[in-house]
């Protein structure tokens, strides 16, 4: 039996609009650490883990501030409700932007590797309702600012960058997001997220899915970051959009869950990161997954499942056109195949361990046996992780 990590349980929130100027979001008024607990005591419950054994929570967060700071992850060990000893159990923070909570796995995957008998509940939480996408206070550093003004520009702008770069058109977009909220409304009639989704307040449905989108609806939006006679494209109908949400998986070693009966989800094999220039920052999968690919001894070919963050359409798009034109072309049937971001939701902090978890839950539902979940990251990064399912029936020789 070897140590690697193993993904034992994965749970989430329902993924709700954050809040507008014109309308509340369901879950806007419910603090980051209510959104979480109980996400959390689910996993605890499911699992019937000896919290004891749980060393700590790995949360990622972005923008630690009002209700998120305070070491957010430690605050979710003393809540009052929460299963876990606080005596045993500790908790460290993570804000690496969207890809926050996917580098909580990847922490914990790396701990392991020096103590397999731990367990890890790497969670994320957002509440874009409570703290805005640019945080409450924010200051940047006049050197930093100097040094690559890049840095901090808008997302939608490195949208609009990728879409000029690979000559990808507003139809283009507007029929991939079409596509998104199509597969996620038929995800949730089929009853594909009802296993992971945690009702809170009542709250058990992602209400970002728009059953009735068309292209043609999506044709009238105006462009939200660029003018349309400048060559804008990127809109809010073709963005990931602006939610409130939680998600959490638990991770231990192989050797553990043997001796425990503790059932796996999904092996970790590779984990990859990257860094690249930021006004281009959507590019970040690309790279990330080539290295993760090599650290699990496996190409793309080899990929049955992908799980893309959808950023923008846009930069979604970028990325399949980028993988094809290095060799490394992806089957569209193969990518989110219950929807993504731009129909669910992005709660920055909690997306990465999102698509990880939702990820390990599609190859068991599937049989397929392996996965790549992958992001791109504000400031120019990527991170990606390849799975597998250790249930999947062999594929037959050829």
């Amino acid at each position: 039996m070897t140590n690697r990590a193993v993904i034992i349980d994965y749970a989430r929130s329902a993924f709700a609009k954050a809040s507008t100027p014109k309308k509340p979001g369901r879950l806007s008024d419910v603090d980051p650490l209510d959104l979480i607990v109980p996400v959390i005591n689910t996993l605890v419950e499911r699992t019937n883990i000896d919290v004891k054994d749980v060393k700590k929570i790995l949360m990622g967060n972005v923008h630690q501030e009002a209700q998120q700071g305070l070491n957010i992850a430690r605050m979710a060990v003393l809540h009052e409700e929460c299963k876990l000893d606080n005596n045993v159990t500790g908790g460290t923070s993570i804000d690496r932007f969207c890809g926050s909570s996917l580098e909580a796995i990847a922490m914990a995957d790396a701990f392991l590797a020096r103590d397999p008998d731990d367990v890890y509940i790497c969670a994320g939480v957002q509440s874009m309702s409570i703290v805005p996408m640019s945080g409450l206070n924010p200051l940047i550093n006049a050197h930093v600012q100097g040094g690559n003004a890049a840095g901090f520009m808008n997302m939608g702008v490195t949208a609009e960058n990728l879409a000029e770069k690979y000559e990808i058109t507003r139809l283009e977009q507007d029929t991939f997001a079409v596509e998104s909220n199509k597969k996620t409304t038929a995800a949730h009639e089929k009853g594909h997220f009802k296993n992971e989704i945690v009702p809170i307040k009542g709250v058990d449905y992602d209400d970002g899915a728009r059953a009735d989108s068309s292209v043609e609806t999506l044709a009238k939006l105006r462009t939200a970051f660029k003018s349309v006679d400048d060559g804008g494209t990127v809109t809010a109908g073709n963005a990931s959009q602006v939610t409130d949400g939680a998600s959490a998986v638990m991770v231990t070693s192989e050797s553990f869950a043997a001796a425990n009966n503790l059932p796996v989800k999904a092996i970790i094999l590779g984990y990859g990161e990257a860094s690249l220039a930021p006004e281009i920052m959507g590019l970040g999968p690309v790279d990330a997954s080539k290295e993760a690919l090599k650290r699990a001894g496996l190409t793309m070919a080899d990929i049955d499942i992908v799980e893309l963050n959808e950023a923008f359409a846009a930069q979604s798009i970028a990325v399949m056109k980028e993988f094809e034109k290095q060799g490394h072309k992806i089957d569209p049937a193969k990518v989110n195949l219950d929807g993504g971001a731009i129909a669910m939701g992005h709660p920055l902090g909690a997306s990465g361990a999102r698509i990880v978890g939702h990820l390990s839950e599609v190859l068991q539902r599937e049989n397929k046996r392996y996965g790549l979940a992958t992001m791109c990251i504000g400031g120019g990064q990527g991170v990606a992780m390849v799975i597998e399912n250790p249930a999947a029936a062999p594929k037959p020789s050829v």
